[in-house]
């Protein structure tokens, strides 16, 4: 009571203060709007006197013989009109005349004693002659003090050059340079000019004056002020001389865009500043905008002192009043303190026992046993809630249920029926704690009503032998669904727990989590089951692409899980700190079946490629029957040169020997097709002696083509017949690669493999000299992209965050800790120990796999010989290797196994290893 009342007094003072200081700042705020109008004003007169005079000088200029002199002593005689003009004017920094034949004349304030300052440029000797660089000097009388002659004859004297003379020789009308540095000058200003026959006036009129007005300006301390040019160049600027608000003035320019606007704004400390702008015409017909910004710290100072003032007025006030306003209610409101404590507690979720509180207020005292109450049950519940999220099975929750209600309830008997589905066979699951329930016509009334109750069902049995009380709660889901009941029993009585209504209601409650909490159950293995059934499909579908290696994941997934069984037990020291946990284990598990998922994208006919002419079929068929063609036109050679009448014996030598020079080349290339030997130099020159061989073809060769074979036909089609190439290479066998960008440097995934620039080759002669194995390079780089669409593939997938390390596991059995795996060149400090474990057995299956059709499997002694080289070489982990080794891992049972998490009833759908071996630097198993 005594803090409300404070709090009224509180809220009194403070919003009188507040709106005071409105008042104040409103007020302040149109006194500065008025001011900014006044400077507008005074400026924009300035600007118009300054214009009028300078124009008017341009009629003197015009009137005087400047315009027609020759010479410096011509001119010179106009020198009192001259320093006339810029004695009449302050605004005027200097005169210039520019002559069409590159003379020019320069007449400035001078410093010191000397007041006129006269530079003439001129050429005796002709437009293109050397200019004479003339400097005069003279005092206020216009009497000579010195003249000198300067050596430098630079462009800087040449006014045709100027942007001044240039803008004025173009056209008649009186122009005004852009606000910048004078010619001549260290200081801001702009230049008028105008063409007078062959010549050209020009006045420069310095802003010095604008600044020195706006820094007289009557604005509040800390203000600044700015003119710019519609470019946003700074014309003149007064006010602070630091750079505070600078960033401000900038963004009041940029707001106003050509019109009056008013804001408040904050700079980049977080300083308010109150800033206008308004439009302003500048010389000639230039179009400027002044803007002024001011610091809510100067402009607000009276309207804070106020506030201050008020605030101390409010707060003496509250001092006055609030012990007496406590004094009167704490002997009513140290209850509610209590209370209050006892509520911060419950939110707090502190349940310790309290002493019981007292109010002489009855509202008060029944609203602390309520409270005492409420906190009981809060607990109570909590520690339900927490007992059944932890649970990890049906059989847990239905247990917990049982011990939660029978201690509430205080009841004998208890019972939990759930109808779980399972795996689709509907069948009632039953946990019963205590002695069974009483049988009777009251107990099988209850169960048939209890399953379509949506709330308690109570029922009382007086036939039995003693009365007993029963209660039925349904367990139903949110959705409505009943997915069992709790049952409860006990003996009638005034003691019993089943007829009191909040017994009742916080079973009620207890039914409803429990049913959330075995629906979540149900729900979490629908969901393994979905991924069981999503990893079975895939790797089905690996299997269905290639049989040769179906069993590869099967294996691999035996191999890593006894790895990391025995990495756990292992005393290396860098394994000390390495252990599973069970969601670990499925994670291995899951990335060891996926492992090899991206050769759902890898073309079967790369991933089977026997030959290296085969892509969807051999075409080795398509150059034998060339070589058909050839030998039938020696044939038909033979008996043409017999119905000529040449030597039969001599005709059928050739013939023969044509013949089995073809033979011979058609053999060679169908042993180089073959790939199980190496391609010698020898081998190469032969190839390309036999491709260079012509044959005729008569009909057109891309009749019957696709639109995509087609498209790579870039050339128009030569005139029939054409002899061709034996062996074709040709434009139209190369496909462009189109992903290139997924392996450009600083790739999101950080993919570092060397990209081949095609995507494939299919040329004959280039697949040919292959020079071990079957695979171009194009296709090798295919292979290998199977882990490249791995990682994508998995990076998709929603893992839960216990399974979220799956992709990195599956990604990185190409990698090896020296750096030089693939695809992103990770060094074993960047891999996890599991995906190191994968690697392994990864290389041992593929040496030791006995279904691959291009080799023949290592034995484990040969695969283990060669997997130390690789450990040595630091290809694979040397201490994870090492408990390979000495745990005899390798000799785990190559049979199916049902592992922890159900995957192994998908052990024959697994994915496949690479069929290609030899393009994979961790696996040294090449056929060749």
């Amino acid at each position: 009571m005594a803090v409300l009342f404070s709090l009224l007094i509180l809220g009194v003072g403070t919003a009188i203060s507040l709106y005071h200081f409105g008042e104040t700042r409103h007020l302040l705020d149109a006194a500065q709007a008025a001011l900014f109008r006044a400077v507008v004003a005074e400026v924009g007169r300035t600007v118009d006197d300054a214009d009028r005079a300078v124009r008017r000088s341009f009629v003197l200029l015009a009137a005087s013989s400047l315009a027609d002199a020759t010479r410096f002593g011509e001119r010179v005689r106009d020198l009192p009109t001259l320093t006339g003009l810029l004695e009449a004017d302050p605004v005027v920094d200097s005169v210039m005349i520019g002559y069409g034949g590159g003379d020019f004349l320069l007449v400035r304030h001078g410093r010191g004693e000397v007041a006129w300052e006269v530079v003439d440029v001129s050429r005796p000797a002709g437009v293109d002659a050397v200019p004479v660089v003339m400097v005069s000097r003279y005092d206020a009388h216009l009497r000579l003090l010195d003249a000198r002659a300067e050596d430098d004859v630079s462009a800087r004297y040449e006014p045709r050059l100027a942007e001044w003379y240039r803008l004025a020789a173009a056209q008649d009308a009186l122009v005004v340079t852009a606000p910048g540095m004078l010619p001549f000058a260290s200081r801001p200003g702009v230049t008028y000019a105008r063409r007078n026959g062959a010549e050209v006036f020009a006045v420069n009129v310095g802003l010095d004056n604008l600044a020195r007005l706006l820094a007289r300006a009557p604005v509040p301390a800390g203000s600044r002020l700015q003119i710019a040019d519609g470019a946003g160049r700074v014309v003149a600027s007064g006010g602070r001389p630091d750079g505070a608000g600078a960033d401000v003035m900038a963004a009041t320019l940029r707001m106003s865009a050509g019109s009056t606007a008013r804001r408040s704004v904050h700079d980049e400390t977080g300083a308010g500043w109150q800033v206008s702008a308004a439009p302003l015409r500048g010389f000639g017909e230039q179009h400027w905008t002044l803007a002024v910004a001011t610091p809510d710290a100067s402009l607000f100072a009276e309207a804070e002192r106020q506030r201050s003032h008020a605030i101390r007025v409010t707060v003496l006030a509250m001092l006055f009043s609030v012990p007496l306003a406590w004094g009167l209610s704490r002997l009513l409101t140290t209850p509610l303190h209590d209370l209050a404590d006892v509520a911060r507690g419950l939110s707090a979720l502190q349940f310790q026992a309290r002493p019981d509180t007292r109010s002489v207020i009855l509202e008060v005292d029944q609203l602390a046993r309520a409270i005492g109450v409420m906190r009981g049950a809060i607990a109570r519940f909590l520690e339900m809630g927490r007992d059944l999220g932890a649970a990890r099975d049906v059989g847990a929750v239905l247990d917990d249920v049982v011990n939660a209600a029978r201690d509430v309830a205080g009841a004998r008997l208890c019972r939990v029926e759930v109808a779980d589905d399972g795996e689709g066979c509907a069948e009632v699951s039953r946990r019963a704690t205590g002695q069974p329930l009483p049988a009777g016509p009251a107990l099988q009334v209850l169960s048939a009503l209890v399953y379509e109750a949506e709330g308690p069902v109570s029922l009382a049995d007086r036939r039995t032998s003693g009365p007993w009380q029963y209660l039925g709660i349904p367990l139903r889901t949110p959705d409505g669904e009943a997915l069992g009941a709790l049952l409860l029993a006990d003996r009638q009585g005034p003691r019993s727990g089943l007829a009191r209504a909040e017994v009742a209601g916080f079973l009620l409650a207890l039914a409803g989590s429990a049913a959330v909490a075995l629906e979540n159950q149900r729900l979490l293995r629908g969901r393994k089951a979905l991924l069981r059934g999503v990893i079975s499909m895939v790797a089905e579908a690996i299997d269905a692409k290639s049989p040769y290696t179906g069993g590869h994941c099967r294996r691999v997934t035996a191999l890593a899980q006894g790895l990391a069984r025995a990495a756990e037990a292992s005393s290396q020291p860098s394994l000390a700190q390495f252990r599973l946990d069970a969601n670990g284990h499925e994670a291995l598990e899951i990335a060891c079946w996926l492992h090899d998922c991206g050769k759902l994208t890898t073309p079967e006919y790369v991933i089977d490629k026997g030959s290296k002419l085969e892509t969807l079929y051999n075409r080795i068929h398509e150059i034998r029957t060339r070589f058909e063609v050839l030998k039938r036109d020696v044939e038909v050679a033979y008996w043409r040169g017999i119905a000529s009448g040449g030597d039969a014996y001599a005709l059928r030598r050739r013939r023969d020997a044509a013949w089995q020079s073809l033979d011979d080349d058609f053999a060679f290339v169908a042993r180089c097709n073959r790939g199980a030997e190496g391609v010698s130099e020898a081998d190469l020159t032969r190839i390309d002696r036999i491709a260079a061989r012509r044959w005729v073809r008569t009909l057109d060769d891309r009749l019957g083509l696709s639109p995509e074979e087609l498209a790579r036909h870039h050339a128009p089609p030569p005139p029939l017949p054409v002899a061709e190439a034996l062996l074709h290479d040709g434009p139209e066998q190369v496909i462009a690669r189109t992903d290139s960008a997924l392996f450009a440097r600083g790739n999101p995934w950080g993919f570092t493999m060397t990209v081949p620039s095609r995507l494939y080759d299919r040329g004959e002669v280039h697949n040919l000299k292959v020079g071990r194995g079957t695979l171009t390079e194009e296709e090798r780089f295919k292979i290998r992209e199977h882990i490249v669409q791995t990682i994508l593939m998995l990076s998709r997938l929603p893992f839960p965050r216990e399974l979220a390390a799956v992709p990195e596991m599956a990604g990185g059995h190409h990698e090896t800790p020296d750096g030089r795996g693939y695809p992103r060149g990770l060094r074993g400090d960047q891999m996890s120990v599991a995906a190191r474990i994968l690697a392994i057995a990864d290389i041992y299956e593929a040496l030791t796999a006995p279904d691959r059709p291009y080799r023949s499997a290592n034995t484990p002694a040969e695969a283990l010989e060669i997997m130390t080289r690789l450990a040595d070489e630091q290809a694979i982990d040397e201490a994870l290797f090492r408990v390979f080794v000495e745990a005899q891992v390798w000799q785990v049972d190559d049979r199916p196994v049902a592992p922890a998490s159900g995957l192994s009833a998908i052990g024959q759908q697994a994915g496949q290893h690479d069929k290609q071996d030899e393009c994979d630097p961790q696996c040294p198993a090449d056929p060749s």
